[in-house]
Order: structure tokens, then sequence, then C-alpha cells
């Protein structure tokens, strides 16, 4: 049976899935406060860089992968506004948030698992993945299929917390994350639970240099990295060769 985090417990991979949904959909109207929390609201400008560096492309077909609430998906609207954007995600109450927030004619939507997406091969001109690796069942597995729907040449604009933040904040960060969101949760959003699991699921995430080693040992290449905040978050971008 394969094992996998969820937060630091270590469940079986289905059962991450099913947990994962239910916390996701018991969630989704506090999503957005809790990147705020997680991020010191600074989430909304890093997407924004995100959205940004994707430049010298009109790509036709884009997959905003745990597109959630659609932040990215509305910025991408925006900037391609010919283009069909994709949103694929578990949880269909931030899909149905992400409908009432974003009224945009050229986004869809598709309920489902990113370790088995139901997308032909080669089909995808460029792929979104905001704040979603960490909590995929099987992330080998989900970046797996990212490389089988993307077109070679195609990029995919990773962006994800990390626990590679500098050591001149960490002592810091560690007290706030560790006390601090956790109590914010419990008391803002009455839902302790899932910013704690917000929490560990960051200081159970790999590495930056491993993660680029899933993605390279699966046929990426990293184009390039930037890291926000002393490395409390960090873009990704890698290419399919």
């Amino acid at each position: 049976m394969n094992k996998t985090n969820f937060g630091k417990k270590i469940v079986a991979s289905k059962t991450k899935k099913i947990l994962i949904k239910k916390l996701f959909n018991s969630a989704s109207k506090q999503y957005d406060l809790m990147n705020d929390l997680m991020s010191f609201g600074l989430h909304r400008f890093w997407k924004k860089d995100l959205v940004n560096k994707i430049k010298g492309t009109k790509p036709s077909v884009i997959l905003d992968l745990a597109g959630g609430t659609g932040d990215i998906s509305f910025l991408l609207s925006k900037k391609f506004s010919d283009s069909s954007i994709i949103i694929y995600d578990l949880s269909f109450n931030m899909m149905q948030y992400s409908r009432k927030k974003n009224i945009v004619d050229n986004i869809s939507y598709i309920n489902g698992s990113a370790e088995q997406m139901a997308i032909e091969d080669n089909c995808i001109d460029l792929i979104t993945l905001s704040f979603g690796l960490r909590n995929f069942s099987n992330i080998e597995k989900a970046i797996k299929e990212c490389y089988r729907i993307l077109k070679y040449g195609g990029k995919i604009y990773c962006l994800e917390f990390s626990p590679s933040y500098n050591k001149s904040i960490k002592s810091l960060y560690d007290i706030y994350s560790d006390k601090v969101i956790p109590k914010i949760g419990k008391i803002v959003a009455k839902n302790q639970d899932a910013y704690q699991y917000l929490v560990d699921s960051i200081q159970t995430f790999p590495q930056n240099p491993e993660l680029k080693n899933i993605f390279n040992k699966i046929g990426f290449f990293c184009y390039s990295e930037t890291r926000y905040l002393g490395g409390i978050a960090i873009l990704n971008i890698f290419s399919k060769v």
C-alpha cells in the first residue's frame, strides 16, 4: 500500500486524497484567508509575478492545476483573453466558489484528481500549479501526469510554499507557523485542523533541490527559480524536454 504524508501523519495515499477533498471542501470560503495568513498577504503579489513571467508565448490551452478559487486563472484570463483556461481541482466546493467569484467566459472547470487527469496526451500548452503540489496524494505521479499532457517545449509554473527558507528568518517564521497560525485558524476561521495541516504540509514538503530532482527525473528541465520572502515560497519554472 502506498504511503504518504498528510501533514506530519503517515497515511495511505487513498486516505490522503479523501482527507484533502474533505478539508478543502469545508475550507473553500476561507482558503484565500488561509493563504493571506501563511504569506502575510504576499501570495497575491507572487501569483501576479507568476503570470507576469509568462512571456513570448500565446498558449491556446492553459491548465490551472489545483486552481482552487481561481486567482491564477482570473489573472490568466485577462492576459490571455483568447486562450482556453481549465481549472482542474479535486475540491468541487473550491471550484464552485471560484465560479461565483470570477465570472469569465474563457474559464472552464474539471473536478478530478491530479494523479489521473482526464486529459489527452500532449495537448496542453502551459500549466500553472499554485500552492497545490504539496496537497497531492502522490506528488511524483501527479508530475508524471503533467509531463504526459503537456506539449513538448511547454512549461509548468510551479509556485509553492517551501521549507527551504533562509536560516536568518527560520526561527521567527517557525514560531509564527507552529504557534500563531493554528491559533488564528481556531479563532478567526473556526478551523484549527485545516490551518495545522497547512503548516505541517510545508514542513514535510521536499526541500527545493529535492523537488527539482523529482521533476528532472521525470523529464523536466528547470528553466528558472524565484525565491520570495527568503524562500518562504518558491516559483520553479520547468520545461518539458
